[in-house]
């Protein structure tokens, strides 16, 4: 909620969040700034799917599309406000470069762009590096305290000058990624390996083809097609292989029980499991437990015993 100033009679549109678990994206009215500290995510913003990992910072206004798809031991600290708080001109209204507005406020609006124009690869995502992390966080972290503290009557404008040092800060960045290209189409924004990545993530889970579809939002024919361009295979093979890989380290590892291991490998039933492991492995999972040094790796292809 806005906040109540205690020293005059006004509301400030700004929120502070110490904890986000990002299900409650966009904010309406307000543009955000959320630190990712720990953890990672998988994200659809405007119909464009990101793996985020920490430490990065997402910037986004009450215009974009967000759907959280999952998340591992996600952690989040989040700032919103309403643009004119930097500056009283800046509105929603008049944030496009069409509209005039003087001179000596134009930087600062075009600083906001990275909250309101997303479009293609760009969706207001940066990846930090640790120094840039820490001077981020710091900002944040005094934001955020004398948001709830309020210490004096000049609590507002000293969250209006760190939160400018934020936003030149992530804007430094923006320029410096859009130069080298940052936002171009690249290995992670292919459909294909953003599915693989979300299947290493949620492979012991119940993932169906469509459900993959979704994410990206491909059919089933373009799906597996970018897959077994990238594979050679499609993505549900792709999806045994990975859990029959990942069984093949557990029998070798651990004692588990083989139906434990064929849960944690997002087997419903072990009977199924040990019929799979059987036939695409070539041997059963309690053979293989006997003698795992004895064996290749697990590739897709059936194993071949080494000389001893």
């Amino acid at each position: 909620m806005p906040q109540q100033d205690r020293y005059k009679d006004r509301i400030i549109p700004l929120e502070f969040d110490f904890y986000d678990t990002l299900t409650k994206l966009p904010v309406k009215e307000r543009v955000s700034i959320v630190l990712i500290t720990n953890g990672s995510a998988t994200i659809k913003i405007n119909q464009h799917v990101s793996l985020l990992k920490s430490p990065c910072v997402i910037c986004m206004s009450q215009y974009d599309a967000v759907d959280l798809i999952h998340s591992e031991n996600l952690s989040a600290k989040s700032f919103h406000f309403d643009p004119w708080f930097i500056k009283a001109c800046l509105t929603f209204d008049n944030l496009d470069e069409d509209i005039e507005i003087e001179e000596q406020h134009v930087y600062n609006r075009r600083m906001l762009y990275m909250f309101t124009k997303h479009k293609d690869n760009f969706q207001g995502i940066f990846n930090l590096t640790p120094q840039n992390y820490i001077h981020i966080n710091e900002l944040l972290l005094m934001i955020g305290a004398e948001t709830f503290s309020q210490s004096d009557g000049f609590w507002t404008c000293r969250i209006r000058r760190m939160l400018l040092q934020v936003i030149n800060c992530i804007y430094d960045i923006y320029v410096d990624q859009r130069k080298l290209g940052f936002f171009k189409e690249t290995e992670i924004t292919n459909p294909a390996t953003i599915c693989a990545e979300y299947i290493h993530t949620n492979y012991n889970q119940n993932i169906t083809l469509k459900e993959l579809c979704d994410l990206v939002n491909l059919n089933r024919t373009s799906l597996n097609q970018k897959f077994k361009q990238q594979f050679s295979c499609t993505c549900m093979e792709y999806l045994m292989y990975y859990r029959l890989k990942i069984a093949q380290e557990l029998l070798s590892n651990t004692n588990m029980r083989i139906d434990e291991i064929a849960e944690n490998c997002g087997f419903k039933y072990d009977t199924y499991f040990i019929r799979q492991f059987t036939e695409k492995v070539g041997i059963s999972p309690a053979s293989y437990r006997k003698n795992p040094l004895g064996y290749t790796a697990f590739d897709g292809r059936p194993i071949q015993k080494l000389i001893q």
